[in-house]
């Protein structure tokens, strides 16, 4: 594994994972999440702050979610995965990406913990909060490999999550960050 991911996997451990949902957002909080949606091509879509895991419960089922930022995400990483494995071959990309995965497992129950703080018990939602930034660190791990920069709409994203957030995505016509 390169040595910049491998920096990067051994940290994960140690970000605020989930500690600030809820809170107002600052002024780089807000600039990470208008520079995650614009590098995804979704720059005029505003960003609204969610206040509570009950909201970003409810947002996450909506059914209006919108499939152009799906799109998008899922276009991005693939375009890294492909520059990844030019510049390392696919069996280095893949144990690299699978340290990363490892690193990520603990992270159900940081969001776990996060929840139990609120007062809440959903392991659902642990799961769900969980997951997705497992995936962020993977989408994360992709742009590091190959060799991206920190303006990389997967970067801004991960900053989100290492500042204590959960970018939720697209839901109707706005960013939701929790």
């Amino acid at each position: 594994m390169s040595g910049r991911l491998a920096d990067f996997a051994a940290g994960l451990a140690s970000r605020p994972w989930f500690a600030r949902c809820g809170l107002a957002l600052d002024r780089s909080e807000i600039a990470d999440a208008r520079a995650w949606l614009a590098g995804l091509g979704l720059d005029a879509v505003p960003v609204e702050r969610v206040a509570s895991w009950r909201d970003a419960a409810r947002l996450i089922q909506q059914p209006e979610w919108s499939r152009e930022w799906w799109d998008a995400e899922t276009a991005q990483a693939e375009s890294l995965r492909h520059a990844a494995t030019a510049l390392l071959g696919e069996k280095a990309c893949l144990e690299a990406l699978t340290d990363v995965t490892e690193a990520a497992a603990a992270l159900r129950d940081r969001a776990a913990a996060s929840l139990a703080r609120a007062g809440l018990d959903d392991e659902s939602l642990a799961k769900v909060a969980g997951g997705a930034a497992a995936q962020a660190c993977h989408q994360r791990g992709l742009a590091i490999l190959a060799g991206v920069d920190e303006s990389h709409a997967f970067a801004a994203k991960f900053r989100l999550y290492a500042a204590g957030r959960w970018p939720l995505g697209i839901v109707g016509s706005a960013g939701f960050v929790f």
